[in-house]
């Protein structure tokens, strides 16, 4: 790509740009689901309940929109990296560790899986080692080739300084372009910004641009920013239900939780000030009397609250969002549920993980290339991503399964497959086997020479 002007490149970055402003109107959207709180519902403004919604909410956030995060995020968890060649496993995951990625890595899965994307940006730290960081989709995009949802054709980074300044970082191909907003007039308008002994635009020295897109829940859609959607951005509806219940409940149980006991057809009495007296005094150890005696007493029994249980609303959040029903409030509790009966529950879950480790796992083998371009290491296109394997299965049941694919697989297989290994276990039971051999080499007696 020729090298642009500053109209050119402003005009991508105002594309761009409009693209994160959609984005960062939907992330702001989901946040309070994920806090606790969520959106206040329509029925609750219209009825001008909204103060009262407020107070007693603030005393049963709950974030059911966490829960659905969280329940694929403790299962997405990277291993390793295969190439086909051990030395170069080795290289790349050496970066990922110093770039802290087994944690770090969680942190994108989370927002990937909150908003439907997040992203990570590859550049060559002062030592020409591969440095990583990581941002949510209110603050980096990535443009994609028509019809392509892996041909990056630009990627964007942009936020605001301490001085509420913007600042926006175009990254192409061959360039980086780096600007800030600053009135003209009284128009913001975007001016280059110069850093100290850089060259302005920087020239990219590995001919791609060094971004990563962390994407799940794809579409097959037409244009330069694909399709993802968050974990649960498509009942919002449905958690708002479920808010609103929580918040009748709370009304009933503050308001009407109580029986509600009157008299009907005695004088009300008034004070010298004409102000209402009650008719009579009462307390648990105390006795009241009744002067007329046509008075009648009436009681209203304390509402159900059980009528307005939020239990259906969760089973079908569980069975949309394939979050197992365990994972939230039973209405039996968790009495007389059996083993097979959770793993049944669990199915949908380990099925949406699978997909999410392929979508997830191409990212981050991207990355690793991007890492083999700071390297300078070839990293082949068969290059794939290890996973942790999460589901519920005991240490015996493990056990049982190595023993018997004992000499069908090879030991790396089960290790990984079985045994759940990530790749520092295995170069260490390696290293702990060769030893054990020299031990039991050095523990042998020589045998005896022949005689001359």
């Amino acid at each position: 790509m020729p090298l642009l002007n500053d109209d050119q490149a402003t005009k991508i970055i105002k594309t761009l740009g409009d693209e994160l402003d959609r984005r960062t109107k939907i992330a702001t959207t989901l946040e309070p689901y994920d806090e606790g709180g969520g959106a206040i519902p329509a029925a609750v403004q219209r009825a001008k309940m909204t103060t009262a919604y407020q107070v007693l909410m603030g005393l049963s956030t709950t974030p059911w929109g966490s829960l659905v995060v969280d329940s694929a995020l403790d299962r997405l968890e990277v291993s390793g990296f295969r190439t086909g060649d051990k030395d170069t496993d080795t290289k790349l995951w050496q970066a990922w560790q110093a770039n802290r990625m087994d944690a770090e890595s969680l942190l994108a899965h989370r927002s990937a899986l909150r908003d439907g994307r997040a992203f990570a940006l590859v550049w060559a730290d002062e030592n020409e080692q591969p440095m990583v960081s990581l941002d949510d989709m209110t603050q980096m995009v990535v443009a994609y080739q028509e019809g392509s949802r892996y041909r990056k054709t630009a990627a964007m980074r942009r936020w605001d300084d301490d001085n509420d300044v913007t600042h926006a970082t175009l990254y192409l191909p061959d360039y980086v372009y780096k600007y800030r907003q600053a009135k003209v007039y009284g128009v913001d308008v975007w001016v280059r910004r110069e850093v100290a002994d850089e060259e302005w635009p920087l020239r990219n020295p590995w001919g791609v641009v060094p971004a990563v897109e962390y994407a799940v829940n794809r579409k097959l859609k037409p244009g330069a920013f694909p399709y993802a959607r968050g974990e649960y951005e498509h009942v919002t509806g449905l958690l708002d239900r479920i808010n609103l219940l929580t918040f009748v409940g709370l009304v009933v149980a503050i308001w009407m939780g109580f029986p509600l006991r009157g008299i009907i057809g005695d004088q009300i009495l008034k004070d010298d000030d004409g102000n209402d007296l009650p008719p009579f005094d009462v307390a648990a150890d105390a006795v009241f009397q009744l002067e007329n005696p046509s008075a009648q007493i009436a009681e209203f029994k304390a509402a159900d609250r059980g009528a307005l249980a939020v239990y259906p609303e969760l089973d079908q959040l569980a069975v949309v969002t394939k979050t197992p029903r365990h994972y939230f409030p039973l209405e039996q509790g968790m009495s007389n549920i059996s083993a097979d009966a959770i793993r049944a529950s669990e199915g949908g879950l380990h099925a949406k993980i699978k997909s999410h480790k392929r979508s997830l796992g191409e990212s981050h083998t991207d990355l690793q290339r991007l890492f083999g371009k700071v390297l300078d290491i070839d990293v082949p296109a068969a290059a794939t991503t290890l996973w942790a394997d999460h589901e519920s299965r005991s240490l015996a049941e493990r056990a049982d399964a190595a023993v018997k694919l004992n000499g069908i697989l090879p030991p790396q297989a089960i290790w990984e497959r079985v045994l759940n290994a990530s790749s520092d276990d295995i170069n260490r039971w390696q290293a702990m086997g060769a030893i054990g051999q020299l031990l039991a080499a050095a523990a042998t007696p020589a045998p005896t020479p022949p005689a001359a």
